[in-house]
């Protein structure tokens, strides 16, 4: 009698996240992934932070200064520490954009926002996009994220990650990085690092001032934005593509679920809860055959290739490794819970 009660309930849960996902998956089409509207224009200046011979770097600058966009200028801005230097400057002096080295001083902030100051104050720019090096962008992207701007105080998306080759630390990443939407899907639109515009009036002395203290850039410019009543637009169909071949992925992941943990600490205790039911109902489905159970994974697989949609093939590999995504990221959040320090682009950083 007890051993049916107990199956009920668990079966009761697993119909109650079919539901959830159900709604999600709803929400985010009304919501995210519609055609971006809005009439924003000007100048552009894209500030990409660069720091090491990132997997496919001419491919990925070749695709920001392949937009149907104009007038734009890029602006790469390099770590004078960066070992790499030299070669750097070699690869990027074959294009056609602006290279200056991170000169901004400040003691807490990150080597990313100390290059990303940097390079707002060489810019030239009405509108400032930030971005990233291991990115590759469609050419539509900085029109679909800019038009928005006149409805928004600062538009973003989020990318699917895109493997340079099939390893299994890769295939875990793809699964992982999908739980970046969820920030978006749940407690409102984050901002992302890697794709996110503002007016240049938005950046003004006291948010520099603010980022100067922080070594989150992204965190940082979510958090000014709301505490100014402002608005973040979510632009599904900018989507880019993260490329990378991960060889430290516990470290790499720690990164991420901290950062979380320390700008989202409710978010972080829900997914420890979340995250270890969804683990359980797995191995009791796989224990019993339950077919019933099986149903949230599949769901959860679903809102990812919705999620993904414009990017066709690009988006199944990520979307069906999710799953093991959701497992290994509750994993490395249980693990990494008491730690302080984070490894970022060969720099240790102390969090609190």
């Amino acid at each position: 009698m007890l051993a049916n009660i107990i199956i009920y309930v668990i079966d009761f849960i697993s119909i109650l996240l079919d539901l959830g996902l159900i709604f999600q998956i709803y929400q985010e089409n009304k919501k995210f992934f519609i055609e971006p509207k809005g009439n924003f224009s000007g100048k552009v200046s894209v500030i990409i932070p660069v720091r090491g011979i990132d997997i496919n770097i001419e491919e990925n600058i070749e695709s920001i200064l392949d937009q149907e966009f104009t007038p734009y200028e890029v602006i790469y801005v390099i770590d004078p520490d960066d070992p790499n230097k030299r070669e750097l400057i070699q690869i990027l002096k074959k294009f056609n954009v602006k290279v200056i080295e991170s000169y901004y001083q400040c003691d807490k902030c990150s080597g990313k926002i100390k290059a990303q100051i940097s390079g707002l104050l060489q810019s030239k720019g009405d509108i400032i996009v930030f971005g990233d090096s291991d990115t590759f962008y469609h050419k539509k992207w900085l029109k679909e994220l800019i038009a928005p701007l006149s409805m928004y105080t600062a538009t973003t998306t989020f990318s699917f990650a895109h493997p340079i080759k099939l390893s299994l630390s890769n295939l875990i990443r793809a699964g992982f990085w999908t739980l970046g939407f969820e920030s978006q899907a749940l407690q409102g639109t984050f901002l992302w690092g890697g794709s996110m515009a503002f007016r240049r009036d938005f950046l003004d002395n006291n948010v520099i001032t603010e980022l100067s203290k922080e070594w989150c850039d992204d965190c940082t410019l979510t958090r000014i934005v709301k505490e100014r009543n402002g608005t973040i637009g979510f632009i599904g169909k900018a989507v880019p593509l993260n490329i990378y071949d991960e060889h430290s992925l516990v470290k790499w992941a720690s990164r991420q679920v901290l950062t979380v943990k320390i700008y989202s600490y409710r978010g972080a205790k829900a997914f420890l809860v979340i995250g270890f039911i969804m683990l359980l109902l797995f191995i009791i489905a796989i224990i019993n055959l339950n077919v019933i159970l099986f149903i949230p994974f599949i769901l959860w697989i679903v809102k990812n290739l919705n999620r993904g949609k414009y990017l066709g093939k690009n988006a199944i590999l990520p979307s069906l490794m999710s799953i093991l995504g959701i497992f290994f990221a509750w994993f490395i959040l249980v693990i990494s819970w008491n730690r302080n320090k984070i490894t970022w682009r060969d720099k240790i950083y102390v969090i609190k």
